[in-house]
């Protein structure tokens, strides 16, 4: 598997809101750099209701990668969601890539 991206993991640490509920606080993310292959899986557009582009890329990285679902990914200029949970392919009963999407909404 040829991994030629560079992403950047965001992980935020959790934080009490006013009302005692726990939130991520994104301006103090902690970042990593991972290794990935990163390839389109889709775009959509949505023009009736209201204008917005959902894009999803699909990430491949290897078995030593620590991505969550609640992370965040940085790539290509673009900050991205973790979409579902980040999938751990086996070979023979051994963990050998992880996969995950990343997408993003655009409004307007």
């Amino acid at each position: 598997m040829q991994l030629r991206d560079r992403i950047t993991r965001l992980r935020a640490p959790l934080i009490a809101d006013g009302y005692g509920n726990q939130g991520p606080d994104w301006p103090a993310a902690v970042t990593a750099v991972l290794r990935a292959s990163v390839q389109p899986a889709s775009s959509t557009e949505d023009v009736v209701d209201e204008q917005r582009t959902v894009t999803r890329w699909r990430v491949w990285l290897p078995r030593t990668a620590d991505l969550l679902a609640t992370d965040r990914i940085e790539w290509d200029g673009q900050t991205y969601e973790v979409e579902g949970d980040v999938e751990h392919w086996k070979d023979r009963g051994q963990l050998h890539h992880l996969e995950a999407v990343m997408i993003k909404v655009t409004q307007g």
